[in-house]
């Protein structure tokens, strides 16, 4: 979803936040407090505990009104730092390491000068002319007179493309001096999970576990995907650890280049309509015989599974052409997209999001949102 490029390498990294004294005389208690739920709220989930993040040199930074700092990073693989630079109040934060590009050595190509940013694990290459006006990044020129103002006073934003597809936001200081490349602007105050559940209707989907549980996982998943029949594999033992405490709500992602997965998505859905648990049974076949089902025999198959597990043929068939059902099942899709959803299976545990079938990073969030209730 939205942690891309160098945020999505600090991901694959466990934390327990720590250092709250190494804020002391930059931060006050409340702030400190509130950048702290910040990182585990919307790190924690990807992250095992067996890590130890220190936040140090809080200070002011070049830019008026803006301080930095350094997220040192500690754990089983190794130390890694990385950068960021926060407004004053510490509402908005934006995450990666400041370079100073007059800092960039000339190139032996006229007006243009090279240079590379700090990321974990290394440097990514970039070149500027020697103006300011223009970055070269990933093969694209990038004109920073159309750069727009961002929500962190200081900095302009604007953008290049990874691979064809993904966007990776860029941010240069106002004076052009300074660039952070590959993150995006926080507001620490917000509660990123919060957010995420409004967009989430849960009415009339199918649901297991306690009915009154404290932790609800919403499944965004496909049939045809065999990364999700993973995930429905793990997923009972994961209601026998925290039976009473967890339920989960299926909801509809089939991908466009899973030929027989909106059939499928459709037929379950038509299954749910004669009830929860006739849902459920439809699920676990269609996930138990996933290699067998082709676009072709899908028709039979889901037939032969409607009647295995007792629907009335006659309602299911009818529902299979239900313009309101395909209607239902797009809606779900559309609603996966705005809430960040970005491949299946994706987990959202009370509006922490866990991609992959990732049984230790759904239990992650799961302990991470009990102690908040606690």
């Amino acid at each position: 979803m939205k942690f891309k490029f160098l945020t999505s390498a600090l991901l694959t990294i466990a934390f327990i936040i720590v250092g709250s004294q190494a804020f002391g005389q930059q931060l006050s208690k409340e702030e400190n407090a509130r950048l702290e739920t910040f990182f585990k709220k919307n790190f924690g989930a990807n992250l095992a505990p067996d890590t130890v993040i220190e936040i140090t040199g809080v200070e002011e930074s070049s830019i008026k009104g803006l301080k930095k700092g350094t997220f040192v990073i500690n754990s089983a693989q190794g130390s890694q730092e990385v950068g960021f630079v926060m407004s004053q109040d510490g509402k908005y934060l934006l995450m990666g390491n400041m370079v100073d590009t007059s800092g960039f050595k000339v190139t032996a190509i006229k007006n243009l000068k090279q240079g590379a940013i700090p990321i974990p694990r290394g440097e990514f290459p970039l070149l500027m002319t020697t103006d300011g006006k223009f970055l070269i990044i990933n093969s694209e020129i990038i004109d920073v007179s159309k750069f727009k103002d961002s929500k962190l006073a200081g900095f302009k934003e604007g953008s290049f493309t990874m691979g064809g597809r993904q966007t990776v936001p860029v941010f240069i200081s106002s004076n052009g001096k300074f660039l952070v490349l590959g993150t995006e602007i926080f507001d620490t105050t917000v509660d990123p999970h919060k957010e995420i559940m409004e967009r989430i209707s849960l009415k009339g989907v199918p649901t297991k576990g306690a009915e009154n549980a404290e932790i609800v996982i919403v499944e965004y998943s496909d049939f045809q995907c065999p990364f999700c029949k993973r995930g429905k594999d793990m997923l009972p033992q994961i209601l026998k650890e925290y039976d009473g405490k967890v339920k989960i709500a299926f909801k509809q992602l089939p991908l466009k280049n899973h030929n027989w997965a909106m059939p499928a998505a459709i037929a379950s859905v038509c299954a749910y309509q004669q009830g929860n648990d006739k849902f459920w049974a439809f699920h676990d076949k269609l996930f138990d015989t996933q290699k067998d089902i082709t676009l072709e025999n899908s028709k039979d198959k889901f037939n032969q599974y409607a009647k295995d597990v007792g629907l009335d043929k006659k309602k299911f068939d009818a529902c299979l052409n239900s313009k309101e059902v395909k209607a239902e099942v797009e809606g779900q899709v559309k609603e996966a997209t705005e809430v960040g959803v970005q491949s299946t299976p994706t987990f959202v545990i009370n509006g922490m999001i866990v991609p992959g079938a990732n049984p230790e990073g759904i239990k992650s969030a799961i302990e991470i949102q009990l102690s908040e209730g606690s």
